[in-house]
């Protein structure tokens, strides 16, 4: 075949589609990719460095050395309670590892070091401090702290009308924008990303120096957000210097925290249930969503997955488990001396910190320690400075959440035929949540399987996953645009209702 063609199609650069026109030769003279020619409509490029870059890095799989230009990925996962951060280093000629930033400032690299508090405090409007640094802050004048400020985005489609009655969002601090929060957040992320990268890459300060203007910065988010929570996203990510204004749209992307989640969970070898043809779900427990996706294994090698439905989003999660507990001590403490907002605030600490991860509903008795030996008052259960709990007293905070769950997301699962459900996120730790969860999947015949190891934020290393192995193939619409229409009518389709057919005039 000989001649030349004219062609316009969309190329797919890390989720976003770009209109493509390629006028050339046809047949095996063609080039391979029409890199070379329009993009937008405009000769390609203006942003040829970021958009080839970009390209080349969705296009990569990790069996084979990188063989793109030199460049750094970030993902950032912002949550409720707490934020994480990874990257992967893209050399020419060596496979690019994925590597989780640790060793946060004023945190033990041995408690969790991996994760950051997602707290910013101010001072007179001015920021004061972020992450594990604002922690005391938070404890001596929570007034001037923005803590739980994802809650502040969520739409309304995602709150459920009870839930949004009495459940009060902590308020941002007096003229600080939501917009700002994220900002500085973002910004102090990014700059001991910067730190650490220096510290554990070889020649580190001489790769981000060269690398720094075209670094990809993906953001994961709850299923539940769109184009407006983004946009809010957006403006903080430019306004903390991650990204130019000028270059955004290109080095800016956006995942959900389902699709983050499962290139974390499905990136092992031992995932031998996940065959051709399986239907599986994504559920993610974070701390204020609970996000659903649901798959179909379309390909095993490479991996390929399709969503078979709109993916699902409710707000519940783990801080509405603390709030539970917080309203337990407030009235078993009420009018004693332990009725202080700044003793409940730390057995919650405590709360989340140890016990939460530990409650399994098996024992009749569980123990938060607050304070010293020399806190005592056996009417209250307080002994050396350790309150009881019974687990009456526990149990409904969880079952508050469990039983939202699944309300919500295990009836999509049984609509779907899902045969597998993998858990995610840091709620996936309760081992109650586990179990009331494994009771309610086996009743309905699917099997639960635990996604790994969540206490390394499994958004913040899946979002640099997907961006380099991208098993997702297809993903489903959640709205569709357009009109109404009546098909012609076929009688072979229609025999068993061939009676109720009626003959109009026009």
């Amino acid at each position: 075949m000989h001649g030349r063609v004219l062609l316009r199609s969309h190329l797919h650069i890390l989720h976003r589609p770009y209109p493509i026109q390629y006028e050339g030769p046809r047949g095996k003279n063609a080039p391979a990719l029409p890199f070379s020619y329009s993009i937008n409509g405009l000769p390609f490029p203006p942003f040829a460095s970021y958009l080839h870059i970009q390209v080349v890095m969705a296009n990569y799989y990790s069996d084979k050395p990188y063989e793109g230009p030199e460049c750094i990925a970030i993902t950032m996962d912002i949550g409720t309670t707490n934020s994480a951060v990874a990257f992967a280093y893209f050399c020419p000629g060596s496979r690019p590892r994925v590597q989780v930033v640790a060793h946060w400032p004023g945190q033990s690299r041995f408690n969790d070091g991996s994760k950051t508090p997602s707290i910013v405090s101010y001072q007179a409007g001015r920021l004061k401090a972020c992450a594990a640094q604002a922690m005391q802050d938070l404890e001596e004048d929570p007034k001037n702290v923005a803590y739980w400020f994802k809650l502040h985005l969520h739409p309304a489609t995602m709150l459920e009308p009870a839930a949004s009655q009495t459940f009060e969002i902590p308020p941002l601090p007096a003229g600080v924008t939501i917009e700002r929060v994220y900002a500085d957040l973002m910004q102090y992320l990014m700059e001991h990303t910067q730190n650490f990268f220096e510290k554990t890459i070889p020649n580190g300060p001489q790769i981000w120096a060269r690398a720094r203007g075209t670094i990809t910065v993906v953001l994961a988010t709850p299923n539940g957000w769109d184009i407006r929570e983004q946009a809010v996203l957006r403006r903080a990510a430019i306004r903390a210097s991650l990204v130019k204004e000028e270059t955004a749209s290109q080095l800016l992307q956006f995942v959900t925290e389902s699709e983050a989640s499962v290139h974390f969970a499905l990136d092992h070898p031992q995932n031998d249930w996940i065959k051709r043809n399986v239907i599986f779900a994504i559920i993610d427990c974070g701390g204020s969503t609970v996000d659903t996706t649901i798959y179909r294994c379309v390909s095993t090698n490479p991996l390929g997955l399709k969503e078979v439905c709109p993916s699902g989003c409710i707000q519940a999660g783990g801080i509405f488990i603390n709030r539970e507990v917080q309203k337990v001590l407030e009235r078993k403490l009420k009018g004693t001396s332990f009725d202080n907002p700044e003793i409940i605030r730390s057995m919650v600490k405590v709360f989340e910190t140890e016990l939460k991860a530990e409650f399994d509903g098996v024992m009749e008795n569980y123990g938060l320690r607050f304070g010293s030996i020399n806190d005592n008052d056996p009417s209250l259960g307080i002994n050396k400075g350790k309150i009881t709990l019974s687990n009456e007293d526990l149990e409904p905070a969880f079952d508050l959440v469990t039983k939202q769950i699944n309300e919500h997301c295990v009836k999509s699962l049984i609509q779907q035929r899902a045969k597998y459900a993998v858990l995610v996120g840091g709620l996936a730790d309760s081992p109650y949540v586990r179990r009331a969860l494994w009771r309610e999947l086996k009743a309905k015949d699917i099997q639960l399987i635990p996604g790994g190891d969540s206490a390394n934020k499994a958004a913040a290393e899946g979002a640099i996953i997907s961006l380099i192995k991208q098993f997702v193939v297809a993903r489903a619409a959640k709205a569709t645009f357009g009109g109404c229409i009546r098909p012609q009518y076929d009688k072979k389709l229609h025999r068993e209702r061939k009676h109720t057919v009626r003959v109009y005039p026009e």
